[in-house]
């Protein structure tokens, strides 16, 4: 479900879905898929944390509180929105079954994917990923603005660079975004809290509150 905001259903509309674990949400993970709206004509952002992970990765907050902190972070932008989706299944979390579900969810939208370039550099080991980019396009997040993921070899021929194709295209595309740098990562803010150094700076002043009051990350 979408949470905290009225859901929409109006035809041709063309949805990003953002996956991650969000743990914590930090500025740059609004700052960025903001920029990321007018460039791939996207009409929203669905945020969808991370539920049961296939490498094993257990988040270092609660779903509940990840949740609560992206509500936090987007209740000021009426393009985003979040879904608990993945965190609601007992089982584990596969990528192309996310995408399945809000294909059949939203039958007439086109969707892209948009996934940070950490986790894009081993796209090509994900579960049934040749399915993916046939079911979407994806949108690359490029943390120091190269693209040194290690596996654009084997997507070579999905790659493009020409935009106005990328966005007229409903699938087998991807594009890498780099107009957009930031050093701020979920580790860091991690890291920071752990050895008692503020995080005011990268995230809202409600979850900076959040943070503290629920004395996460410690």
């Amino acid at each position: 479900m979408l949470i905290a905001k009225e859901q929409l259903e109006i035809s041709q509309l063309i949805t990003g879905l953002y996956l991650g674990c969000f743990d914590p949400v930090h500025n740059a993970h609004v700052d960025i898929p903001l920029k990321t709206l007018k460039y791939y004509k996207l009409d929203r952002i669905i945020y969808i944390p991370t539920g049961l992970s296939p490498v094993g990765k257990k988040p270092y907050s609660s779903n509940k509180d990840r949740i609560n902190m992206l509500e936090n972070a987007l209740s000021q932008h009426q393009s985003l929105y979040v879904s608990d989706y993945e965190l609601k299944l007992k089982n584990i979390c596969y990528t192309v079954n996310t995408i399945k579900y809000f294909k059949k969810k939203y039958p007439k939208h086109m969707l892209r994917l948009i996934v940070g370039e950490d986790n894009f550099r081993l796209f090509s080991i994900w579960y049934k990923y040749l399915e993916i980019i046939n079911l979407v396009n994806i949108i690359v997040l490029i943390r120091d603005n190269t693209m040194s993921c290690g596996n654009m070899e084997t997507l070579k021929d999905f790659i493009t660079n020409d935009i106005d194709l990328f966005n007229e295209s409903s699938s087998n595309k991807i594009h890498y975004f780099n107009g957009y740098k930031s050093n701020i990562s979920s580790t860091m803010i991690r890291d920071n809290v752990r050895n008692g150094k503020s995080v005011k700076e990268y995230v809202t002043a409600d979850n900076f509150k959040y943070i503290v009051e629920k004395n996460l990350y410690k």
